[in-house]
């Protein structure tokens, strides 16, 4: 398996996010939580497997919620840029630097 890398924007919005949910509805964000680490974990195995984007980055829907994980696969490791809601400023995330 690969190594991920978090950047420190996306851990944020992620914790952001997951509360967000569970003040929706109890239990939610659980499954957010759960949603998001397949998607974590299925790029650790795959890292290619992730459709290409925009400067070399890749992209990886998460199931269940309108949020993509966009990504850049170094040679050993990838780094998660941003863990995205679909109604956010489309590419608002690119300009970030790995941490």
């Amino acid at each position: 398996m690969t190594r991920l890398e978090v950047g420190n924007e996306a851990e944020l919005e992620f914790a952001d996010d997951t509360r967000e949910y569970e003040n929706q509805r109890s239990g939610r964000g659980s499954r957010f939580i759960d949603a998001v680490n397949e998607s974590l974990e299925m790029i650790a195995r795959l890292p290619r497997s992730g459709v290409p984007y925009k400067k070399g980055y890749r992209k990886r829907v998460v199931d269940g919620f309108p949020y993509a994980i966009f990504y850049l696969e170094y040679d050993d490791f990838v780094w998660v840029a941003a863990i995205y809601h679909g109604h956010r400023k489309p590419d608002g995330w690119m300009d970030r630097k790995r941490d």
